[in-house]
C-alpha cells in the first residue's frame, strides 16, 4: 500500500464516520422554527413551521413555508439504513396557479425536525404539481395563501 492509498482510506473512513451535513437550499428549519399542527384530527403527525412562511411573490401570488412529518416510532432510511423521526420539505405555493413544487425531503434523526441530517434526497416529480390532488397542500393553502389579495391567512 502507498502512502496515497493510506491517506485515501482515511480520507473515506473519515467521511463515513463524521458524514458532511449540507446545508439544504433554500430556508429550512431552525432554533426558532414554530411548529404547528397541519390538521391534527385529519392529519395528526403533519405540522407547518408558521416561522417559515415567507411571501416570494405578490403577483403571481406565490408562498414559500416547510412541512414536516413528526413519527412516533423511528423510521428506516432505504438507501442507507440509518434510523429517521422526522422529515422536512420545503414547499413553493403558487397559489395563483394552484401549484406546488417540493424542493427536497430531509430527514431528520430527532424527533420535530431536531438532530443530525439522515439524508436530504431531491423529491421524484414533485414539480408544479396541483395542490387540489393533495389533502396536506390543500390545508396548507387555506393556511398559507393570501385570501382575494389581502395577505396570507394564519
Amino acid at each position: 500500500m502507498t502512502a496515497r492509498h493510506a491517506f485515501l482510506i482515511a480520507l473515506a473512513v473519515t467521511a463515513w464516520v463524521h458524514p458532511a451535513q449540507a446545508a439544504p437550499p433554500g430556508d429550512m428549519p431552525s432554533a426558532a422554527a414554530a411548529w404547528l399542527p397541519l390538521d391534527p384530527q385529519a392529519m395528526p403527525g403533519v405540522f407547518y413551521d408558521s416561522a417559515s412562511i415567507k411571501v416570494v411573490s405578490e403577483r403571481p401570488a406565490v408562498m414559500a413555508v416547510n412541512v414536516a412529518w413528526f413519527y412516533a416510532q423511528p423510521k428506516i432510511s432505504a438507501a442507507n439504513g440509518q434510523p429517521y423521526r422526522s422529515v422536512i420539505q420545503p414547499v413553493t405555493m403558487n397559489c395563483t396557479a394552484g401549484t406546488y413544487t417540493v424542493s427536497q425531503v430531509v430527514h431528520h434523526a430527532g424527533e420535530n425536525a431536531t438532530g443530525p441530517i439522515v439524508e436530504s434526497l431531491p423529491p421524484p416529480g414533485i414539480r408544479n404539481a396541483p395542490i387540489a390532488q393533495d389533502p396536506v397542500q390543500r390545508k396548507l393553502r387555506e393556511i398559507v395563501c393570501p385570501v382575494n389579495g389581502k395577505g396570507m391567512r394564519r
